[in-house]
């Protein structure tokens, strides 16, 4: 079902969820999030491996810098991607991984002043889509294509008839707006609304650490 969303649907939603122990003393814990589909079912889970008091400092003192070891699961607990990304001062780099070890592509933020920017690329590192989101439009991330048609949109905290699932957490929108996005491709964007609330909204969820004056 999981693949299924990320590979055909026009729109689904990454939802975080937010621990308890997040939300009262402001400390930074494993990200998780819930993927659901367009009606707001779960259909799958992704989930930062992160264990111990080395993930804590980690956490806590790097902030959204830190490295990260990222598994997405189907509704029925079966991996399906990972995501890996290596500590960073300036722009991170998140790479998508088959669940067999074969890389899909991979999520590079750039350098912007006005816009905040990333490049989506194949798994041979071909541009194959940009994000290019003014700085004063913070929600929404707009994704357009190298075939100069294909466009899609990422946007956080949508309500609408959901908002009762989605309380205070994150939650981004995933919006396939004009086609065609090969299954690959669909992937890559996946992971990059991912990214994008790991650079640009995570130091707002808690301890932003150390490195923030890097951002």
């Amino acid at each position: 079902m999981l693949r299924e969303v990320l590979e055909d649907a026009e729109q689904y939603f990454v939802h975080q969820k937010k621990e308890w122990t997040e939300i009262i003393i402001d400390f930074e814990t494993k990200n998780q999030y819930e993927v659901l589909d367009s009606d707001g079912r779960g259909v799958g889970t992704i989930s930062e491996v992160s264990s111990g008091v080395g993930g804590f400092l980690k956490r806590n003192f790097f902030g959204s810098h830190r490295s990260l070891d990222v598994r997405v699961h189907g509704e029925d607990g079966q991996p399906l991607l990972k995501f890996a990304r290596p500590f960073f001062f300036w722009f991170s780099s998140l790479d998508v991984i088959e669940e067999g070890g074969a890389k899909i592509g991979r999520v590079d933020r750039r350098f912007g002043i006005v816009y905040k920017k990333y490049d989506l690329l194949d798994a041979s590192d071909r541009l194959f889509a940009e994000i290019r989101s003014p700085r004063w439009r913070i929600w929404t991330f707009p994704v357009r294509h190298v075939n100069g048609v294909s466009e899609a949109t990422i946007s956080k905290k949508w309500g609408g008839a959901l908002r009762e699932v989605f309380a205070d957490a994150d939650t981004f929108r995933v919006a396939i707006e004009v086609g065609p996005w090969v299954a690959a491709e669909r992937l890559v964007l996946f992971a990059a609304a991912v990214a994008i609330d790991f650079d640009f909204f995570e130091n707002n969820q808690g301890s932003g650490g150390l490195l923030d004056f890097f951002d």
